[in-house]
């Protein structure tokens, strides 16, 4: 009798070849090469040069150059950007980079939440512009893309969640946009009627932001009438049943002669004196009440010509014109106070009848995009004017979802308003309105990170939610950041690890998706795994692995001797060579043994000569 020996893999690693789930291309016809990705470069080190030499030695054939890090892209010196343009020149690589990580509307965030000035705006506008000046030291004759965030300082400031397959509003955020102070809105139980007729509370945004700016305008008045009306108060209060009108008449008079210089308050006989105390305290009690009054009617002042119409400026102008004519006696130390109480009186009236009430409190997420949109235009226009048709393309990414700004609707509105202020400012420099748009779509694009939208799971959003974002937001689209994750932890994994629906959103794309640079941002996988997370991209991709049309692809034979996945350490034991024989550890590690590439022979593991 014959024996016959089967050996069977009990397993068989790789979970990938040829399994079409994983080969995210949008036709057969075009797959995205390996020269498509961008190796992100360790964003932890000043030291770029040499990330950039190492990322080069493996055959990439493009990198993603990073200043996310302020400090840390500070550190880097201004020579080793020559160095990288010429080491990526060399091999025939193309470079973008990842500008710092800023707020780009000023806000700043503190002990006592965020708040904005212009002077922060101002610094991160001039950090952006610089961060321009040295990418274009890495490609001066191209358009390097470079990455900059929507927001980095701000929440999610129109906050919604979907339940039950329908997407309800849980809060906004405002801002002061007198002072720059923030604050939020969350949905409440109410019980007292919004609405004529309503039985149920409904949160709804604008209606509680009016509410908010109607109180505000009527409480404040309130608090400057109150303040006036305590002013007229005093004197009686100081008086009441104390003395006689008679005697308050006498007390006036005499008051008003030492005031006057006409009679020495020596002269003045001891109970009058006292008489004339109390009438003192009553009048620094008047004084007082009335100083605060006028401060409050300053106050309103500013607030209703922040957002008035013409026909209130118009208004306030003839209040202003009255202050102007009395202006000595409002703001001496010993004020007339018949004038101040008549001024204060006048500009309450003023108030009372104009058209509409200020709009103090807004939207946080208006406020923030124009401010942002100031900010990109200006740094987009300096650029130009230094670079011309080589300046640099301004790509904002959305930030992990929960963040400001980090939906497609929320990225269009804010590169539409940013493209709309780059087009005036290049009117005004000689440019025609058709060159203008051009110059300005040219420049300013998004970059789509499609493991931080893939966040919005976490609010209850799925798979064709995350597909309508991708459709919002393509006609933008300028470079794309590849990582995966499960849509709950800013997670950063190689793509076909989490649930990120890249083949799905690809299609979306079109082909613009094969042909645009994407960048892979795995930070956990090297953390975690230690290895290059590019061949588990090219294979996720089905890229092809030759420039050959119809040759195979990396998802057909990355993984074709089915080594164990990753994490497992090494394929071949020692032991296992030291029980069964010797022989097959001396191999290389590609064949299966221990023997490091390049050490030895690859059949004895002899050095070689």
């Amino acid at each position: 009798s014959c024996f016959m020996v089967v050996y069977e893999s009990i397993y068989e690693g790789g979970n990938y070849s040829l399994d079409p789930k994983y080969s995210i291309a949008v036709d057969s016809s075009y797959q995205s090469p390996t020269s498509s990705f961008a190796l992100a470069l360790d964003p932890r080190t000043a030291n770029q040069l040499k990330m950039a030499s190492d990322s080069l030695n493996t055959g990439a054939k493009m990198l993603e150059v990073q200043g996310t890090f302020s400090k840390t892209f500070e550190s880097i010196p201004e020579q080793h950007f020559d160095e990288i343009r010429r080491q990526a020149k060399l091999v025939g690589s193309k470079l973008t980079m990842h500008g710092p990580l800023e707020e780009p509307s000023g806000f700043v965030s503190g002990q006592g939440g965020s708040e904005w000035n212009e002077e922060n705006r101002e610094h991160v506008e001039r950090q952006f512009s610089q961060a321009m000046e040295r990418a274009h030291k890495l490609d001066p004759d191209g358009n390097i893309v470079v990455t900059l965030h929507s927001s980095n300082a701000l929440p999610e400031m129109l906050q919604r969640e979907k339940v039950k397959g329908k997407e309800v509003v849980k809060g906004v955020w405002v801002v002061n946009s007198r002072n720059g102070q923030v604050g939020q809105l969350k949905d409440q139980k109410r019980y007292f009627p919004q609405e004529k007729g309503e039985e149920g509370y409904v949160f709804n945004p604008d209606k509680e932001i009016e509410r908010i700016n109607r109180d505000n305008w009527v409480n404040s008045i309130h608090d400057a009438v109150y303040s006036l009306d305590l002013a007229e108060q005093s004197e009686s209060r100081a008086l009441r049943g104390q003395i006689t009108p008679a005697e308050h008449k006498l007390y006036e008079q005499a008051y008003n002669d030492v005031q006057s210089g006409k009679v020495s308050i020596e002269n003045v006989p001891t109970e009058v004196k006292q008489g004339i105390e109390r009438l003192k305290e009553a009048k620094r009690a008047e004084e007082a009440y009335l100083r605060q009054s006028y401060s409050k009617v300053k106050n309103l002042y500013d607030e209703a010509y922040h957002s008035a119409n013409e026909s209130d400026k118009k208004k306030l102008a003839k209040f202003r014109d009255l202050v102007n004519d009395n202006w000595d006696s409002l703001e001496s130390r010993n004020p007339d106070l018949s004038v101040l109480r008549k001024v204060i009186e006048k500009g309450v009236d003023t108030f009372n009848g104009i058209e509409n009430e200020p709009v103090l409190y807004e939207r946080l997420q208006k406020f923030a995009v124009d401010k942002s949109a100031d900010t990109f235009a200006n740094v987009a226009m300096n650029s130009y004017k230094k670079f011309g048709n080589s300046a640099p393309i301004i790509s904002i990414e959305n930030p992990p979802a929960g963040q400001g700004l980090s939906r497609a609707a929320d990225m269009k509105e804010l590169v539409e308003k940013s493209r709309e202020e780059f087009v005036k400012k290049l009117r005004k420099d000689g440019h025609t309105n058709t060159e203008s748009k051009a110059i300005a779509e040219k420049i300013i694009g998004v970059t789509w990170d499609v493991g931080h939208i893939n966040m919005i799971r976490k609010f209850g959003y799925d798979k064709e939610d995350l597909l309508k974002e991708a459709k919002t937001i393509k006609p933008f689209l300028k470079h794309i950041h590849l990582s995966d994750n499960f849509g709950f932890e800013h997670t950063e994994l190689p793509m076909g690890m989490g649930n990120v629906p890249l083949k799905e959103t690809a299609k979306v794309f079109g082909s613009k998706f094969n042909k645009l640079s994407k960048a892979i941002e795995t930070g956990d996988w090297y953390q975690h795994f230690q290895v290059s997370p590019f061949k588990a991209e090219l294979e996720a991709f089905g890229s092809p692995v030759s420039s050959t049309a119809g040759g195979e692809t990396w998802n057909q034979v990355a993984w074709s001797y089915a080594p164990y996945f990753a994490g497992y350490g090494t394929v071949n034991p020692e032991i296992h060579h030291s029980i069964y024989g010797r022989g097959f550890s001396a191999l290389p590690q590609e064949l299966g043994g221990q023997m490091a590439g390049g050490e030895g022979s690859r059949v004895t593991g002899t050095p070689m000569a």
